[in-house]
Order: C-alpha cells, then structure tokens, then sequence
C-alpha cells in the first residue's frame, strides 16, 4: 500500500513538473530527447540457462537495454529532464528466449556545471514482467510497478551527450511473497532536438 501511496506521490509531482515547465518555458530552452543504453546490476531471477555449446547465461533485474524519449528544460545553472521508455535484459537464443522488462517513467533534476550534469531523482517502472519460452521451461510473472531513486552524471555536447546513471530499486513479487534486488548501473547516449 505505501508504495502505491509513494507511486501516486511521484506521478503527482511529474504532473506539477510539467506545470512548472510550461509556465517557465519563456525562460527555459526545451529540447525534446531521444536516448538509449544498457545496464550491469540486478539480482538473478533466472540462473544457468544452459546452451547448446555448453555456455551457461543468467536473467538478472538490472541487467538489458532501453529506450526512452522525452524532454528536457534547460535553465542557466540547472536543468529538469522527464522521459518515458522501454527496458528489457534477458537470454535471447534461437530455440528461446527469456527476457525481464519494463516502462521505465524518469525525472530528473541536474545542476549544469558548463555542459556537466549532476543530477538525481525518480524512476517509476511500469509493468514490470518476466517472459520466460525456453524449450523445458514457459510462463510469465508480472510484478508489481516498482518507484526508484536514480543518480546521474551527464556529459553533454551541444545535441548529444552521454552518460552513466545509477539506479536503486526494488521490484515485488506478490503472489510469493518475494522482492528482488533490482539495483543497477547504466551508460546511455541521448541525442536532443
């Protein structure tokens, strides 16, 4: 229940961010934001999925890819981003796959120090599932959307810029009582226009 109240919490803010952007938009250059990047971290959910040439691989919480778009609003000395995206990680073979994923809500508030941003907030993970068809083994289990803090650090140069983002959060099992470690670290490259 209290992280449904802290979910709510976090889409009420956007919402008042988006406020407060439009109202400031006279003072505040916005450029719209088209990124991506992968990530290293996570507890196992699925360990040793064996492959024919005997090599072994693991389905973690944090690990995989995404893509995200969005906006930033670009202050003097600070700046206010807000994406929207898909992540996704797994094992991805040719007789099966078995993927973790989610729609990854972020905004982020950075101080600009001449084109280096420090930033932190929140990210708050739609429809987190597990798809799992592998030849012994089939199903999904959906976990419940999951609120987490991200810190960053942004390199930006005039209309891309890169950088590397760490993420704390949780994802909940419901059904077995279980939570998974889902902390993880990320590089990503975003292009803005």
């Amino acid at each position: 229940m209290t992280t449904h109240k802290i979910a709510l919490a976090a889409l009420l803010v956007s919402g008042l961010t988006f406020n407060t952007v439009a109202q400031a938009q006279e003072q505040a250059e916005i450029s719209g934001i088209l990124g991506g990047g992968f990530s290293f971290g996570g507890e196992t959910l699925i360990d040793n999925i064996r492959f024919w040439d005997g090599s072994s691989e693991d389905v973690k919480t944090g690990e995989g890819f995404w893509l995200d778009f969005g906006f930033r609003a670009d202050f003097e000395e600070w700046a206010l981003k807000s994406t929207i995206g898909y992540k996704s990680g797994g094992v991805f073979a040719s007789n099966g796959d078995a993927t973790f994923s989610r729609m990854p809500l972020t905004i982020i508030g950075s101080i600009n120090n001449n084109g280096h941003l420090f930033g932190a907030g929140f990210t708050y993970e739609l429809n987190p599932k597990l798809d799992i068809d592998l030849p012994d083994l089939r199903g999904t289990a959906d976990f419940e959307n999951a609120l987490g803090l991200v810190l960053e650090y942004e390199n930006n140069h005039d209309i891309w810029a890169w950088g590397v983002r760490y993420t704390h959060i949780d994802y909940d099992y419901d059904i077995a009582g279980q939570t998974f470690d889902g902390n993880n670290v990320g590089f990503f490259f975003n292009w803005y226009f």
